[in-house]
């Protein structure tokens, strides 16, 4: 069995050997290596990849995606994929784990860790507490047909009637979109879509954002814009990756919300598949309520299927007033960080979605 560790430098030049060429399940995408390749909390020496190999059969993997710490410009990690065979890597996971907390000076976060993961990380005794977030999944649109052609690719047959379904069940609920599209936007923000965050966006995050852990400028949000994860499906062959790495379609897109010129609120809404997420936003609190009505009058308007949100204040309030979704449902996520920064998120517990690698995916 061979381990190798990939330094940031080194992910252009790994991406195009003979070693990667032959490993049968891949440990990352190119579109992953090109985005933590231009990084810029990123050092050239700070490790991005770890996996074993037993020749060209792939084993495990984890990687590393290098952060600061907002204000403190300290380097912090988030733990961007973990991943070992079923089979053939029993007992690998662990070991390289630790491996990638050593070269990460045990100054990692997890912002979006699963139940399975949570209970294997805490068992090592490096971390704080995990704590549990409860975000929303709103369903918007009837989308039966998508789901079945996920699930059975390739039966297509088995999607006319869904496609039937959706169609027929979003006509009926036209009217009740209609209404809600209508009452949101008699109490909202005037919305503005920009290309990118300038200074007076970002000295509006830098604001709004003093609680949080991961620090963001204007060079983060161009970043997550220009070098994407996702690649684009087609009938070609692609690369086995046990992770997200395709999309039918997929865009992020940033708001400046304003009310007479004034700035409210900047917004990060991405969209995957027609599924929205809000992995970023920074506006007064007590404006919550022109907010929400803003963001959901865009996504009307967009005629997307459904939105997750895990927002602490928005997914309260959403729970407390009446939403255009037909079902909605709880999803929850574990977030917390190693003993060594643990300090430092006691004083900037806020992790917003996209902290991980949820903005690019």
């Amino acid at each position: 069995m061979q381990i190798r560790e990939i330094k940031v430098r080194e992910l252009p030049d790994f991406i195009k050997s003979e070693d990667y060429k032959n490993l049968d399940i891949k440990p990352i995408t190119e579109l992953r290596a090109v985005s933590q390749y231009f990084n810029p909390d990123a050092d050239p020496e700070d490790l991005a990849l770890i996996y074993a190999s037993n020749d060209n059969e792939l084993l495990g993997f984890a990687g590393l995606l290098p952060k600061k710490a907002n204000s403190e410009n300290i380097q912090i990690y988030s733990n961007s994929c973990w991943w070992a065979n079923q089979q053939k890597g029993k007992g690998i996971a662990v070991p390289l784990f630790l491996q990638l907390l050593k070269r990460a000076d045990t100054k990692l976060f997890l912002s979006e860790s699963t139940p399975r993961a949570k209970s294997i990380i805490e068992k090592t005794g490096l971390f704080g507490e995990i704590k549990s977030n409860k975000g929303i999944r709103g369903f918007i649109r009837f989308y039966l047909a998508d789901i079945i052609q996920n699930k059975y690719p390739g039966k297509k047959w088995m999607q006319i009637p869904f496609m039937v379904l959706d169609f027929l069940l979003n006509f009926v609920l036209v009217p009740f979109k209609n209404y809600h599209l209508s009452r949101f936007k008699k109490n909202s923000f005037s919305i503005e879509k920009v290309n990118e965050v300038d200074k007076e966006i970002e000295t509006f995050i830098n604001k709004y954002s003093l609680s949080e852990l991961v620090q963001k400028n204007a060079a983060h949000f161009s970043w997550f814009k220009k070098y994407g994860w996702l690649k684009f499906k087609d009938k070609n062959s692609t690369i086995r990756y046990p992770f997200t790495h395709e999309a039918k379609s997929f865009e992020l897109n940033y708001y400046a919300f304003r009310e007479k010129g004034e700035l409210k609120a900047f917004v990060a809404i991405s969209n995957r598949d027609n599924l929205a997420k809000v992995p970023y936003v920074y506006f007064d609190k007590k404006n919550i309520q022109k907010v929400v009505n803003t963001i959901m009058a865009l996504l009307l308007q967009n005629k997307y299927d459904s939105l997750a949100i895990f927002h602490k204040e928005i997914v309260e309030f959403m729970g407390k007033h009446k939403m255009p979704f037909y079902f909605r449902k709880t999803e929850t996520k574990y977030s917390g960080t190693t003993k060594k920064i643990e300090h430092i998120f006691k004083q900037k517990p806020i992790l917003q979605d996209g902290d991980g690698d949820v903005i690019f995916i």
